[in-house]
């Protein structure tokens, strides 16, 4: 059906009829080539422009009328139509760039975001809008490309002093509030990194040139002002073993005393972080469908590296499950449970335990054994390389990623729970020994050797015999 063709002015459009139901009709104009009017079901009359160029209709919205007058709807067509007669370029795709090399802060986190969604955690991406809304806030709807080397360099300095928070909502620009440290400005720095390098790439024209400068936290790096913050070490010195799961114990039983199961379950949760090596949250939100006693192990869904991680059921293990299952009801699905579901914040609770780290009376002046849930973690790693489990054993055991290693053999060893029972046995063991609640290898040898030396041939050859029938019986 051909196009009506008219002179366009105000009287003559503003008498154009409402477009059939579902539908639009185009009139063109006579005076600039390309020009039209598009009139929906509704009776919205809109500007366009209309070219066949490269083998296609190059089409693009210029505004609705009367908003948009009759002179100034042939000025923006002519100058789009030009762009085209000489670019080729179509209208929309040059918006739509132009667009993206004004992407916001704020848009390009979210994108960022919404792109890893099924790798990145929900605490992660809570992270990334808190560090940033508070020390980037008022970036927060600046296009990204305005984000200079300078502006990095200098609100990382402001961030690490502590001196100016620059939190979203205005009243808090002020000086002297701020609540940085080294560590801070350095998390919000990779924080911006990480998602200034997504937007970088993933932000492109159609050519798949990039749209944004170079990420400007380079200057970070180029000018060595990473802070580089330290890892820490604090743990359980192995000599304090001892003294810190009895004061566990003794939280434990003055907590079933009063009927304070919370606190019961969070001695048994810090019981189990040491004896395994997990992470606070894989321990607090353990589920009792992943646990399996009669099998002798059980296993972590979601882990910090997104790997699953199947692990044995040591004697110490499989007490505390146990333990676990008389005070369980039939609601409960968390393995250590709090009051509502998983356990929040276990502070008050380890408080507790320190202050009895320091018995009564106190001779040897011994001083509380500081605790954070991690130090658990460390505690554990440390006693596991001392017991010597070998360092492959060692990263599956603290399910330590491997696959990014140089080293190709790592790629060819996988370990279940059958295959760590062993090495586990061998750690637990080696917690046990350092708290004084088993006897180290080396005594029960040195018991056995003067035992022997003083029996006779005899004797050692009777009970040489008895014990390779007792094994044999047993196997």
């Amino acid at each position: 059906m051909a196009i009506q063709k008219f002179r366009f002015t105000k009287a003559e459009i503003t008498a154009l009829p409402k477009a059939p139901p579902g539908k639009q009709v185009e009139y063109a104009d006579t005076v600039v080539n390309g020009l039209r009017v598009r009139v929906g079901a509704t009776g919205v009359k809109a500007f366009c422009i209309s070219r066949f160029r490269n083998k296609k209709f190059i089409r693009a919205t210029l505004g609705r009328f009367p908003d948009l007058s009759v002179d100034s709807a042939r000025a923006k067509a002519l100058e789009l139509l030009g762009d085209v007669a000489t670019t080729g370029k179509n209208p929309n795709d040059v918006r739509r760039i132009n667009a993206m090399s004004l992407v916001t802060l704020k848009e390009a986190l979210q994108t960022y975001i919404d792109n890893r969604a099924h790798r990145l955690k929900p605490v992660t991406a809570k992270q990334y809008r808190s560090v940033l809304g508070n020390f980037s806030g008022d970036w927060m709807n600046q296009p990204m490309a305005n984000i200079s080397r300078d502006r990095v360099e200098a609100r990382h300095k402001a961030v690490t002093e502590g001196t100016v928070w620059f939190g979203q909502d205005k009243s808090q620009l002020r000086a002297g509030v701020g609540t940085g440290s080294k560590a801070q400005a350095d998390l919000w720095a990779r924080a911006l990194r990480a998602v200034y390098r997504f937007a970088y790439d993933h932000y492109r024209d159609e050519e798949g040139k990039v749209l944004l400068p170079d990420p400007p936290t380079m200057v970070l790096s180029t000018k060595r002002q990473w802070h580089g913050t330290t890892r820490k070490t604090e743990r359980i010195r192995t000599n304090d073993l001892g003294r810190w799961l009895k004061a566990v114990e003794q939280v434990r039983q003055e907590s079933a005393a009063v009927r304070d199961d919370v606190s019961v379950s969070i001695c048994d949760a810090l019981d189990m972080a040491l004896f395994t090596g997990l992470r606070r949250a894989e321990v607090f939100g353990l589920e009792w469908d992943r646990v399996n006693i009669g099998g002798r192990y059980f296993w972590i869904d979601t882990t910090k590296n997104g790997d699953p991680l199947e692990l044995p059921i040591t004697d110490t293990l499989l007490a505390i499950f146990r333990r676990r299952l008389r005070l369980k009801n039939d609601t409960q699905t968390i393995v250590f449970n709090g009051r509502k579901g998983i356990v929040k914040e276990p502070r008050r609770v380890i408080a507790r335990i320190v202050a009895a780290t320091v018995p009564e009376p106190n001779p040897d002046g011994l001083v509380p054994i500081e605790f954070k849930c991690h130090d658990a973690r460390r505690t554990y790693g440390t006693v596991a390389e001392l017991a010597g489990v070998g360092s492959y054993i060692l990263k599956r055991l603290m399910n330590h990623r491997t696959v990014r290693s140089a080293d190709v053999t790592q790629g060819y060893l996988h370990f279940g729970a059958d295959e760590l029972q062993e090495p586990a046995k061998k750690v637990e063991r080696a917690i046990l020994e350092h708290a004084g609640l088993v006897e180290k290898a080396d005594g029960i040898n040195a018991h056995l050797l003067a035992a022997l030396a003083n029996m006779s041939d005899e004797e050692k050859r009777k009970l040489l015999f008895s014990l390779v029938e007792e094994k044999r019986n047993i196997s």
